[in-house]
Formats: structure tokens, sequence, C-alpha cells
């Protein structure tokens, strides 16, 4: 079972709620949880490796995800502003080795209940973390 921390950085702020929410979805491959954040022509981008347009895609992607079970996905913060958002944190696989996440969104409306772009971004990290 994946145990999840998340960031004290939502407070009564929707939209940072809404950010939060998308990071873990998909961190945990929750495909429900991920089409109740997103927009129908969402585009999730994975810069340097591949990019993909509208909700089906995205999910098919997501279901596609080798399905292992992090240990641990801790937000470390998040933060909105306007039209747009951003979540940190780090996920800590099976195997123990950490990685680091952020995904930038942007909102599709001023409102922000739901999300139209998605870039994530991961890094490893090394035996010093």
């Amino acid at each position: 079972m994946t145990r999840v921390q998340k960031s004290n950085d939502c407070g009564n702020s929707p939209k940072n709620l809404l950010v939060q929410s998308l990071a873990i979805a998909i961190e945990t491959c929750n495909a429900s949880a991920f089409a109740r954040c997103v927009a129908a022509d969402v585009i999730w981008t994975l810069p340097g490796r591949r990019s993909f347009s509208g909700k089906a895609a995205c999910l098919a992607y997501l279901n596609a995800r080798k399905p292992v079970t992090p240990k641990l996905i801790k937000v470390r913060r998040v933060i909105s502003h306007g039209r747009a958002g951003a979540a940190d944190g780090v996920l800590v696989l099976g195997s123990g080795h950490p990685h680091n996440f952020c995904h930038v969104v942007g909102f599709a409306n001023i409102k922000g209940d739901n999300v139209s772009s998605i870039s994530s971004y991961y890094v490893e990290l090394g035996d010093e973390e």
C-alpha cells in the first residue's frame, strides 16, 4: 500500500487541492481520479519523451504504465496562480529508489476546476539523497 504525505500548501485553495489530487493520481496511476481532474482536450507532455492529446490518449498512457506500487508519495509544495499551477515532491519506489517529480499544469479556465495542460518532469535521485 502506498503511503501519501500531502502538502500543507492547499489550505482553502480549491486550485491547489486540484493540482495535488492530479499529482497523486498520476503517481499512483489512478485513472478515475486523473479523469476527474482534466478537461476532455487535455494535453500531457513528458518533455524530451512524448506528448498525449485528449483525455482518452492520456488515460491509455496512464493505464499502460508499468503497474508499480510506490512505497511513498510525498507532495512537498503545491502552488497556483491565475491559470497555472504546479506540484512537486518525491516518489519512493518499492526498490527504495527515490525520484523527484514536478507536474506543471494549465487550468482550462480562471476558476481552475479542471486542467487543460500538464508537463511532467522526473529526476532519479542518487544515493546521496
